[in-house]
């Protein structure tokens, strides 16, 4: 690429690097092409904020600095310029001198210079276009010829003999899916009135020119002085617009591109297809375009003779239907000033070059928002250039010099404009945020509504102002609105939802509800109420409920516990009991609704409203009262709510139960938590003995002690059946208890039952198999009933025969009279004395076999002691490691042989403390006494007897103590040990 010529280039160098701050400051992300660059769109969003309280404040605005700020580029060319455009952060200049500047901004080593291929004589540049990216560009020179440029190409390329086109004035881009390369399908205005549709691309294996096709000539020729193109809902699959102008006309032509074909606009501009037009009278055609977002149109202007035509440009379905995409037109009238040379718009303002100054209108009233007086070095200014995408700032120029336009916020007073022409929508949408100015227009939309008798919209808009509260309220009152009121205290309610005001929360929520209870008591006392009156009061109190209940306003109440006793108050001052019982429940203060329905008898009610919340503690204290009117239903409830409830704390309930009716029910729930919930609490368990006490089938008693007998306090238990004469109970109770004695004597003497006196024996019997003595004392007790009550000799008989034989007949005989027939029982006797012979036979026996071991015991005594075994000189200690026979000695049957003072030693370790301390007692009074040949013979010998008998009594390698030390560790534990053994086996 070709630098900035040296005469000029310290200042346009300067030029262009502050204009790539102010392009930061934007936020502005471009990327400049090599051949392969793209287009990264900056995104401007705009987000409409709805009049609501606690917006984010918008930052302060420089009221100070201007919208619209000129700024002076230093201009040194040779040449003067004739043309200038600007797109995508790309500045092209044409030159009187038929060459042109490409400056590339944020890149200056793309900077180039282009001259025009063999001028013709006289020719020069007659117009310059640039694509919205910046990537084409076309020359059209005042002799008709035509030239083509791409970026990072300093190369002009001629095309008017392909395209065999007269002198172009304008064209239309294509705005979809543009790339590096081609220009896709564009069109072309000439100064004949000709539109021609063509496709360039810059491929240097491919024609420049892909194809050219006339598409429309006018019958009238005359300048197409701006063309553009758009597609419906931005889909070129869809319709398509294009928009022509001229200096009397401006045409929209409406039809479906033909995609498949090599010339796609030829169905737009066919015979039967007759554009739609305006018509002026004189010749300006002037035209120029916004984008909200390239390349999504926004506005269209077009100079006529009347004056500047603004329409919006709306490429929606609506307006394709209707074949006029340029909706809420408007002419802006021209001013003392003239005829502007130039024109452009804004987001908000219209742009008016004039040849002396500039001029900027508001596009919502059509006032002068700005002037400006322009002085040219040379000539006239006479452009606007704007750029299609970076729509902040625009050109302008004259033949020596260049101008620069900084558009600031110029959205800062829209809003006002909106709200002062009652658009207050728009007004909202353009605050940005900004609170105060939200207020504002909050208050005046309030006051335009109340002034035009819609109390409903100025109610909730005047909940969205910063106006007092109280001067609100009463403009309602006074009024005599009390909806409106209702409306505007509902709606501040609402705004006041993101707030930290409890307070303020709480006296509308008070004040609120005091209007719809005194509706609802006006329309309760009249005496005949119609279906209307009875709707309405349905109506007031589900909306009183439906208020209430609103999770913003429950949850302000319940955080205020003062002001749940004022509604409380409130409504029973008015008598409102349904509307306090809802209320009560909507605070979850159960207690009060079951407390209401207590007081009214609706037992059944209350129980529903215990199972709904299930709050253990209003169990406990209302289930009493329940239990005593509605015993059946309340028992279902609890056996629903199985272990969630503490059986113990119930217990009161059923302490008072008297009816028959009411002891069943008592009954059912507790074996419930007793056999289902595996409830073990001896209260429970005992205060359910007591009902079961008070049954008349003593078998369910029995069952019941059977399941649950280790939970029972059993002394009570017996007590409590004593005094109910529940004797069979008593006899189970006594024989769990292990007094087996008072079971058996109950069971004769209460219940004469021998069966069960049998049974309670044959249970000690397997209980205590090796207490025969009080086996045999029940068995006699027993026995002694049958013989001495019932005479029954022979039932005597078969305990006497039981396999156990825990009876004779030498017991039971002295419980007969003194005359009995012997034929009953004589075998038994005969067989008792069988059994005597055989044990006195059987213990001579055993004598003889004692004396006989003891004689043998003896002998191998005497044999012992004449025992005696070899050792050798050279046997060891087994524990130290010297010579045996150095010293005393100890020889094992075993063969394992030890010092006497190694054993001592070694044997101490597996002592207890006190046997330990007698061993080394005797030994020392062996030391003591080896040299005493007086006592040697006495005290040695004991001494030395009892040693024995404690150290030799079995080998120390073979015997308990080497077992009992398998899980000794070989090494010792305690460092210094280890430390002390590691040197010994050094």
């Amino acid at each position: 690429s070709i630098g900035i010529n040296a005469e000029y280039g310290e200042d346009m160098s300067g030029l262009w690097s502050e204009y790539q701050e102010d392009e930061r400051s934007y936020d502005s992300t471009l990327h400049y092409p090599s051949t392969s660059g793209t287009l990264s769109r900056r995104q401007n969003n705009f987000s409409a904020t709805s009049a609501v309280i606690n917006l984010k404040e918008a930052p302060n605005e420089q009221e100070s600095q201007p919208i619209f700020e000129k700024e002076n580029v230093p201009y040194k060319e040779k040449a003067s310029a004739i043309k200038l455009v600007s797109a995508n952060n790309v500045l092209v200049i044409g030159l009187l001198s038929n060459q042109i500047r490409r400056y590339y901004v944020g890149a200056p080593e793309l900077d180039d210079t282009l001259d025009i291929p063999r001028p013709v004589g006289g020719d020069k540049i007659h117009n310059i276009f640039l694509d919205p990216v910046g990537k084409h560009l076309l020359v059209s020179m005042t002799s008709g010829e035509l030239f083509y440029g791409f970026t990072g190409r300093d190369v002009l390329k001629q095309c008017s003999k392909q395209l065999k086109c007269n002198t172009v004035e304008s064209v239309a881009w294509n705005l979809t899916k543009q790339n590096d390369i081609d220009t896709k399908e564009i069109l072309i205005g000439t100064s004949v009135g000709a539109i021609y549709e063509t496709k360039l691309n810059a491929s240097e294996d491919k024609p420049l020119v892909s194809y050219s096709k006339i598409l429309w000539n006018m019958e009238k020729p005359e300048s197409i002085t701006g063309l553009v193109f758009f597609h419906e809902n931005g889909d070129p699959l869809q319709r398509t617009v294009v928009i022509a102008a001229t200096p009397t006309r401006i045409y929209q032509f409406f039809g479906k591109l033909r995609i498949s074909e090599q010339c796609k606009f030829a169905s737009i501009f066919g015979d039967n297809n007759l554009p739609s037009f305006s018509e002026n009278v004189e010749s300006l055609g002037l035209m120029a375009v916004s984008y909200i977002k390239y390349p999504e149109p926004r506005s269209l202007v077009w100079m006529s003779g009347a004056g500047i035509q603004y329409s919006r440009i709306s490429v929606s379905t609506d307006e394709f239907e209707q074949e006029n995409v340029l909706t809420g037109s408007k002419i802006f009238p021209f001013s003392e000033k003239g005829k502007p040379v130039a024109i452009g718009v804004s987001e908000f303002h219209l742009l008016l070059l004039y040849e002396n100054g500039f001029e900027a209108r508001s596009l919502i009233n059509g006032k002068n928002v700005h002037y400006e007086p322009l002085r040219a070095l040379s000539g006239t200014f006479n452009t606007i250039a704007m750029d299609p995408i970076n729509q902040h700032k625009f050109f302008s120029f004259s033949k020596q010099s260049i101008i620069r336009f900084k558009i600031h916020k110029e959205d800062r007073h829209v809003w006002r404009l909106f709200m002062n022409l009652r658009k207050f929508q728009q007004a909202e949408k353009y605050a940005n945020g900004d609170q105060a100015k939200l207020f504002e227009i909050a208050s005046e939309e309030g006051d335009y509504y109340f002034e035009n008798g819609h109390y409903d919209d100025a109610a909730q808009t005047y909940a969205l102002s910063n106006r007092s509260f109280e001067e609100i309220a009463l403009k309602f009152i006074n009024e005599g609105t009390p909806a409106a009121l209702m409306n505007f205290l509902k709606t501040k309610l609402d705004s006041l939802s993101n707030s930290n005001s409890p307070t303020q929360i709480c006296m509308l929520v008070v004040w609120i509800v005091e209007i719809y209870l005194s509706d609802i008591s006006n329309l309760e006392r009249q005496q005949h109420l119609g279906e209307e009156e009875i709707s309405q009061l349905q109506s007031s109190r589900a909306d009183l409920r439906n208020f209430l209940s609103s999770e913003f306003v429950s949850r302000n109440i319940k955080k205020n516990k003062p002001i749940i006793k004022v509604i409380q108050e409130m409504m029973a001052s008015y008598g409102d009991a349904s509307d306090m019982i809802f209320f009560a429940d909507l605070m979850e203060d159960i207690e009060k609704v079951i407390m209401h329905h207590i007081h009214d008898q609706q037992y059944t009610s209350a129980l529903n409203t215990l199972r709904k919340k299930r709050n253990p503690e209003l169990f406990y204290k209302h289930v009493p009262t329940l239990m005593k009117y509605i015993p059946r239903n309340t028992v279902d409830v609890l056996e629903q709510f199985g272990r969630s409830l503490d059986p113990q704390k119930l217990l009161p309930s059923f302490i008072h139960c008297k009816t028959a009716d009411q002891k069943e029910q008592a009954l059912r729930y507790l074996e419930f938590v007793v056999f289902n919930n595996k409830c073990k609490d001896e209260a429970i368990h005992n205060f359910l003995l007591s009902l079961f006490v008070q049954q008349e089938d003593e078998s369910l008693l029995i069952d019941f002690l059977r399941k649950t007998d280790a939970n029972v306090d059993r002394k009570y238990a017996l007590r409590l059946c004593s005094e109910h004469k529940k004797w069979k109970a008593c006899c189970y109770i006594y024989t769990k208890m292990g007094l087996y004695e008072e079971a058996v004597k109950l069971a004769l003497t209460k219940l004469g039952d021998v069966f069960e006196a049998e049974n309670t024996a044959s249970y000690a019997q397997d209980f205590s198999p090796d207490d025969h003595e009080m086996i045999k004392k029940l068995w006699l007790m027993i026995a002694r009933h049958v013989v001495e009550k019932e005479d029954d000799i022979k039932r005597v008989m078969d305990f006497i025969n039981r396999g156990d034989q825990v009876l004779k007949i030498e017991d039971i005989l002295p419980f007969f009279k003194d005359f009995v027939y012997i034929k009953d029982f004589k075998e038994a006797i005969c067989k008792s004395l069988e059994v005597y012979n055989q044990n006195i036979n059987q213990l001579n026996e055993d004598m003889r076999d004692a004396t006989e071991s003891a004689e043998r015991i003896h002998n191998d005594i005497n044999n012992l002691k004449s025992k005696n075994c070899v050792v050798e000189a050279s046997k060891k200690c087994y524990l130290c490691d010297i010579p045996l026979l150095t010293r005393s000695f100890y020889v094992f049957p075993c063969s394992h042989m030890f010092h006497t003072a190694c054993l001592v030693k070694e044997i101490t370790q597996y002592l207890t403390k006190r046997r330990s301390e007698e061993v080394t007692k005797l030994y020392k009074v062996l030391m003591n006494l080896k040299d005493d040949e007086q006592t040697r013979t006495e005290r040695y010998r004991n001494s030395k007897a009892q040693l024995d008998d404690i150290i030799a009594e079995e080998c120390l390698l073979c015997g308990e103590h080497m077992i009992s030390t398998i899980d000794k560790p070989f090494l010792p534990q305690d460092e210094d040990e280890y430390e002390l053994l590691k040197q010994e086996w050094a």
